[in-house]
C-alpha cells in the first residue's frame, strides 16, 4: 500500500469521527435549552466521545498494521514489537516450559521465521480490553512500534476520569449528569487526542518508522 492511500484512509476515518463530534459540541452549546433534553444530550455525547476515542485508536491502529503487511519486508527488518507478534504463536505454545529442549526449539523457530516476509492479524499487536485506558493506550501505541507522545502522558488521567470512567457511569445505568461546557471540553479533548495519534500514524507510515533501525 501507498502511503498517500494510507493517510488517505485515516483521513477519511478521522473526518467521519470528528464531524459526529462536532455536531455533539454544537448540540450540547444551545442557548437555554429544555434541562432535560440537554441532560440527555450530555449523557449520550459522553458516550460517543469514548466511543469515538476507542474507535479510532482500534481501527487507525488496525489500518497502520495492515500498511506494514503491505510492505512486504522481512520480520528481523521490522521493530521488535512487529517482530514478536509475528512468532507469538511459537512462544504461546512454548509458555511455562522450563526444559532447554522445548526451548531450544523455540529459539530455532524464531530464527527462521524471522526471515519470512511479514505478516500478522492486527488483533496481535492491538487489544483494547474492556476499556480503552490510558495504560491500555500506551500499549498499543507501542505495539505498533511507536513512541509515547508526551500528550499522552500528560492526558492520563482525563483519559481514565473524563472519558473511561464517565462512560463507564452512564453505559452501567448510573444516574450522573454532566453540564454542556462540561460535556464540550471532554469532546474537544478527545479530538486533540485522536488528531495527534492519526498524524503520528500518518508520519509513521512516511518515514518507514516501523524499520528496524
Amino acid at each position: 500500500m501507498d502511503p498517500t492511500k494510507f493517510i488517505e484512509g485515516i483521513d477519511r476515518q478521522l473526518a467521519r469521527r470528528k464531524v459526529e463530534l462536532s455536531n455533539l459540541s454544537l448540540m450540547v452549546s444551545e442557548q437555554n435549552p429544555d434541562p432535560h433534553r440537554l441532560s440527555c444530550i450530555a449523557r449520550s455525547a459522553v458516550v460517543l466521545a469514548y466511543a469515538h476515542w476507542e474507535g479510532f485508536v482500534k481501527r487507525g491502529s488496525s489500518s497502520y498494521v495492515d500498511f506494514v503487511n503491505s510492505a512486504q519486508v522481512r520480520v528481523v527488518d521490522l521493530k521488535f514489537p512487529f517482530q514478536a507478534a509475528h512468532v507469538l504463536s511459537a512462544f504461546k505454545r512454548a509458555s511455562g516450559t522450563v526444559k532447554t529442549r522445548y526451548l531450544g526449539e523455540l529459539l530455532r523457530e524464531i530464527d527462521a521465521r524471522r526471515t519470512e516476509i511479514f505478516s500478522v492479524s492486527p488483533d496481535k499487536c492491538i487489544n483494547t480490553e474492556s476499556n480503552l485506558s490510558s495504560g491500555v493506550f500506551k500499549e498499543i501505541v507501542q505495539g505498533v512500534g511507536l513512541e509515547v507522545l508526551p500528550l499522552y502522558e500528560t492526558r492520563s488521567v482525563f483519559i481514565d476520569q473524563r472519558i473511561v470512567l464517565a462512560r463507564n457511569q452512564v453505559a452501567h445505568g448510573e444516574l450522573v449528569s454532566f453540564d454542556g461546557q462540561d460535556v464540550k471540553d471532554r469532546i474537544d479533548g478527545v479530538r486533540l487526542l485522536i488528531d495527534t495519534y492519526a498524524s503520528q500514524l500518518k508520519d509513521a507510515a512516511v518515514a518507514g518508522e516501523y524499520m528496524n533501525s
